[in-house]
């Protein structure tokens, strides 16, 4: 009896530890949670209504999305956000009706990389899916080596001093600053195209330009 006892016992055991496995959910890496950018369904009006720079300067640097009024040339960020740091260029070739990837460029802290960051953009393309995408690849790609006004948008980092200062440059479309716990890994950004006026639905209809 006492064994048919510790067999039961183990019996439940075995089938507390199963329920006890499907019913806790495993742990999962955070996920981004600050966002910095017009979400999809958002115009470009309502968007910039919404962001600003903060009020008061508390001394803080904090991440911030700057939007340009027209896609700029990698040689003219500088003079579009003066001189706090950038740390990621966001490049996208305006093609008319023709979808295009967005191209993120990280940027040391050199001035070297961030004047070459549109050309260093070409070497992210990936492959096309079909024909028309290897049309957009080629298209794209030469327009970048070319060193095209295609940046759409900069990530810095900057007190609000620094911030208001770029919000009032002209050339600025508007500066969408992250909450000041938020972190450079934990940031999920989508740059506001610099031709967007309504919301992110693009049509992919338009023949695609030569390369």
């Amino acid at each position: 009896m006492a064994r048919i006892g510790s067999a039961l016992a183990l019996v439940a055991i075995a089938a507390l530890v199963l329920v006890l496995g499907v019913t806790t959910p495993a742990s999962r890496a955070p996920s981004a949670t600050d966002t910095l950018g017009p979400s999809t369904d958002e115009t470009a009006a309502d968007y910039l209504a919404r962001i600003g720079p903060p009020a008061e300067d508390d001394g803080q640097e904090r991440w911030a999305l700057v939007s340009p009024v027209r896609s700029v040339r990698a040689d003219e960020i500088r003079g579009l956000v003066g001189d706090v740091r950038v740390s990621v260029v966001y490049v996208h070739v305006p093609l008319d009706r023709v979808q295009t990837p967005l191209l993120t460029v990280a940027v040391p802290d050199t001035e070297s990389v961030l004047t070459r960051a549109v050309r260093d953009a070409a070497g992210r393309l990936g492959p096309g899916r079909d024909a028309r995408g290897e049309a957009v690849t080629a298209a794209v790609r030469s327009r970048l080596l070319g060193d095209c006004a295609c940046v759409a948008g900069v990530l810095v980092r900057g007190t609000a001093a620094d911030l208001r200062r770029v919000a009032d440059a002209d050339g600025v479309r508007g500066v969408e600053v992250a909450p000041p716990a938020a972190a450079f890994a934990r940031l999920a950004v989508t740059p506001l195209w610099p031709e967007r006026e309504g919301t992110a639905v693009v049509p992919d209809d338009g023949p695609v330009p030569p390369a």
